[in-house]
């Protein structure tokens, strides 16, 4: 028996299509339907319509990496005639007090570079159009991030959308939809999906990997397609790490998950993807700093982001990210409950998105940074779009009282992060004062936000709009369609 859209409390019985790790089916086509590109393109437009000016002067700092990479074909950032990219070097005593620092006379961002390497792909061709940061910065820098973490953060969106339908029958809609969307709008990926951001970016890039392994553990791929799909898998997970440090240990759990298929055919594919991903890290090393294996982090002296044991930190760290989970992404908590619905046939999958809150949990606790300014719990990206993922558990509970209790949960808790995550996104993820909530501060302020703080809003409106339409056209399709074959 299946459950109807209309009726979400239906009692269900367990699929069993593609639901055991042994029983495999022919590998499913990777193109788009319909559905998923009106989903893909209203979540990409509506992120490039709030792309503010505030978020694109406080984060200049990732743009002037792309600049110099684009029209200096360097990787410090000295030398810009862009006064916003004239970053001073701060220090505190004789360590880097900043996000510059100084080696062997040049300047560096304390980032890791696939950041500006995928901003610069992107201001090539932006500059053959005649942009430029100099000449207009408001513009170019929301192109750069429109095609960069936008595109991404959509894209990881839609990786959410096509898990869950791994997860549940192949023609349900409500819970795919609902996981996708909560991901998409109701946690830190919008705040952060305005900026050319490292973490927003790796976190985008892992979660895409993850479906492609669950593809292999589900399916059964004619051996090429397998192969392009592990390659491809290793590509993201090596570029995630060439992105951002901040996921360096959910992408050793992604890999373990990868090797606990025991597609040792696959084995080589990966690898050779993983070094693809990896080789822009390696080079850049070896050209700024002498060695492929010091990072920026290490060059420049930043033990903050390094692992350390201390109890006191670890126990200040548990409280901050409680609090923030709770204040500002309370969809965190139902979904990461949501995980115990799913059945034993999900176990590996289960095991695997549980050890990568654990890693991230490892990680965020034992290090002495929490973000510095931020809004909501940056440092939890990486592990957001799995939360929402388990929110799709919750379509295999039995009981019409506990069904119904947790569509209400994840209503409230979803429509709670909603409004906090999209005034931040509006106003700007450069809050500094992190101990005090951000949330009501940010709505005084709104009064003075103004239309022309956005710079691609004009333009994506319109496409906005019909894809939307496209979007919900294609829901209700689909919808009467499930009601027709089931009458």
């Amino acid at each position: 028996m299946k459950r109807s859209m209309s009726d979400p409390t239906t009692p269900v019985a367990e699929p069993t299509l593609l639901q055991t790790s042994d029983q495999k089916i022919a590998f499913p086509s990777l193109r788009f339907s319909l559905l998923e590109l009106a989903l893909l393109l209203s979540l990409w437009f509506f992120y490039g319509a709030i792309i503010n000016s505030r978020n694109l002067e406080a984060f200049n700092l990732q743009h002037a990496g792309v600049e110099a990479i684009v029209e200096r074909r360097q990787f410090s950032i000295e030398g810009s005639e862009q006064p916003r990219f004239q970053i001073k070097v701060y220090f505190d005593g004789d360590m880097p007090f900043g996000d510059t620092f100084l080696y062997n006379g040049r300047q560096y961002a304390a980032k890791q570079p696939g950041q500006f390497m995928a901003g610069a792909l992107v201001y090539f061709f932006l500059r053959l159009f005649g942009f430029s940061y100099l000449n207009n910065y408001f513009l170019t820098s929301a192109l750069v991030t429109f095609f960069t973490s936008s595109l991404v953060t959509a894209a990881a969106a839609l990786a959410v959308f096509r898990t869950v339908r791994e997860f549940t029958e192949r023609d349900e809609l409500l819970w795919p939809l609902a996981s996708a969307l909560s991901y998409a709008l109701a946690t830190t990926a919008l705040v952060y999906s305005g900026i050319t951001y490292h973490d927003a970016l790796a976190s985008g890039y892992l979660v895409i990997a993850f479906y492609l392994i669950v593809l292999l553990a589900r399916h059964q791929p004619r051996s090429r397609a397998a192969g392009v799909v592990a390659g491809a898998a290793g590509f993201l997970l090596g570029t995630a790490i060439t992105t951002s440090m901040l996921p360096f240990f959910p992408t050793c759990i992604l890999a373990a998950y990868f090797l606990w298929l025991r597609r040792w055919d696959l084995t080589p594919w990966a690898l050779v993807g993983g070094f693809v991903g990896l080789a822009p890290l390696l080079f850049f090393n070896a050209v700024s700093f002498g060695n492929p294996l010091l990072t920026a982090y290490i060059a420049g002296g930043y033990p903050e982001s390094f692992l350390r044991w201390s109890p006191h930190n670890s126990l200040q760290k548990i409280g901050l990210y409680v609090w923030e989970i709770t204040l500002y992404v309370p969809i965190v908590w139902v979904g990461f409950l949501g995980l115990v619905g799913y059945p034993r046939s999900f176990r590996r999958e289960v095991i695997a998105m549980l050890a990568l809150f654990l890693a991230m949990a490892i990680q965020v606790l034992n290090i002495d940074s929490h973000g510095g300014c931020h809004y909501g719990p940056r440092f939890l990206l990486p592990v957001m779009p799995y939360a929402c993922i388990g929110l799709a558990g919750c379509y295999y509970l039995r009981g019409r009282i506990t069904r119904f209790l947790a569509l209400a949960s994840i209503g409230i808790a979803a429509a709670t992060s909603f409004v906090v995550s999209f005034v931040g996104a509006l106003y700007g993820a450069m809050y500094c004062e992190t101990d005090i909530y951000a949330f009501w501060r940010y709505l005084e302020q709104m009064q003075n936000v103004v239309w022309r703080e956005f710079p691609l809003a004009s333009l994506l409106v319109v496409p906005f709009a019909l894809s939307t339409l496209l979007l919900v056209h294609q829901i209700w399709t689909k919808r009467r369609g499930q009601t027709f074959t089931q009458s």
